[in-house]
């Protein structure tokens, strides 16, 4: 029996499979981020990557702090500038996508506006986590033991996905 009908509570489809005709710009709850084509999580994933492999090279560079908040800052604007310029440029926003069906590359800027908050939020927490494991030790083993880290835990939502029994 269904734990969710047990209770008296209706099931949405939450744990099982979410309501398919929630949009983008509907998206009002982090378990929505679940229900992203796995190439989101490949496309934010190798996003994170790269910024932990990018800083690694910087911080070998220089660990000056003010150059990790320069950093820190300057990727997350550089991440952010595509976004809003297409929103600025595009004339329809509220026409979006079901979240499942979403393109990886004609939709990334019709998210919900905090998405775009926690996903920064995100970002910025492995700069600073990097930076800061890096200025203990910034050997290469460091910088692959973290992208191990940083690979398991963002795609984290993708291997409940894949591995979840149905």
């Amino acid at each position: 029996m269904d734990w969710h009908k047990s209770k008296g509570v209706p099931d949405c489809g939450v744990m099982n499979s979410p309501t398919p005709a929630k949009r983008l710009h509907e998206m009002n709850a982090l378990e929505d981020m679940g229900q992203f084509p796995l190439v989101i999580y490949v496309g934010a994933t190798g996003n994170v990557l790269a910024t932990l492999t990018a800083t690694w090279f910087l911080h070998h560079y220089t660990d000056d702090l003010r150059v990790l908040w320069l950093w820190a800052v300057g990727i997350i604007v550089l991440n952010l500038s595509p976004v809003v310029f297409l929103r600025f440029v595009s004339k329809n926003t509220r026409d979006t996508p079901p979240i499942r069906e979403m393109n990886f590359f004609r939709d990334q800027h019709r998210f919900a506006s905090w998405v775009y908050a926690v996903a920064s939020g995100n970002l910025f927490f492995w700069i600073v986590t990097a930076w800061c494991v890096f200025s203990f030790n910034a050997e290469l083993p460091t910088l692959l033991g973290l992208l191990a880290s940083a690979l398991v835990v963002t795609s984290f939502p993708a291997w409940i996905r894949l591995f979840r029994k149905n």
